[in-house]
This record gives C-alpha cells, sequence and structure tokens, in this order.
C-alpha cells in the first residue's frame, strides 16, 4: 500500500476513533488498536508478540462492542481483521452473538 493510499485511511480511522462511543465498557480504547490497522489492510499477519497482538489481547473484552459499532465494525469484518485476529490467536466475535 502506498504512502499516498494510506493517507485517507488514516483519515477515515481517526474521525471514527474520536467519536465517543458511550455503550462501550470502560478502558476500552479502539485508538489503541492503531498498530493492527496496516496488517487489517493489507491482509498481512503480524508476529505474535508484536505491539498489534498485544494491544489486542489487552483489548479483547471489548471487540463486542468494537464489531457492533457501525464505525469499527466494517474494519473488523475486513479479510485482513481475520488474518490478524488468526496471528494473535484472538478471535473476533460475531456481532449477532455479542451481548
Amino acid at each position: 500500500m502506498s504512502y499516498a493510499s494510506c493517507i485517507p485511511v488514516m483519515i477515515v480511522m481517526t474521525v471514527l476513533m474520536v467519536q465517543v462511543n458511550v455503550g462501550m465498557a470502560q478502558g476500552c480504547n479502539p485508538l489503541q488498536l492503531m498498530p493492527c490497522l496496516s496488517f487489517i489492510m493489507s491482509n498481512t499477519a503480524p508476529a505474535a508478540d508484536s505491539q498489534c497482538c498485544n494491544v489486542l489481547h489487552g483489548q479483547n473484552s471489548c471487540l463486542c462492542s468494537y464489531v457492533k459499532n457501525p464505525g469499527y465494525g466494517p474494519y473488523l469484518r475486513m479479510p485482513g481483521a481475520k488474518t490478524v485476529a488468526s496471528a494473535c490467536s484472538i478471535t473476533i466475535p460475531d456481532p449477532s452473538t455479542c451481548t
């Protein structure tokens, strides 16, 4: 992915992540998932001990609220998100099973 094509993606992600979602559990901060964005967008697997996997494990209890959020959910349904989740030994929940 070229630098020029990353800029619009980063702008969109920043705008979406700045929005406050009152329904998210305390401690949930989707901005912490930024180290995973390039892996998701390029559909590449990070190393299991990467910063991406570390923050993903830390935000694991928040994934239901993220996947149900119309701003974040589409990114978590991308093929790259499944690649990242698998590499990090995390399961991205199905929104229909989240309570």
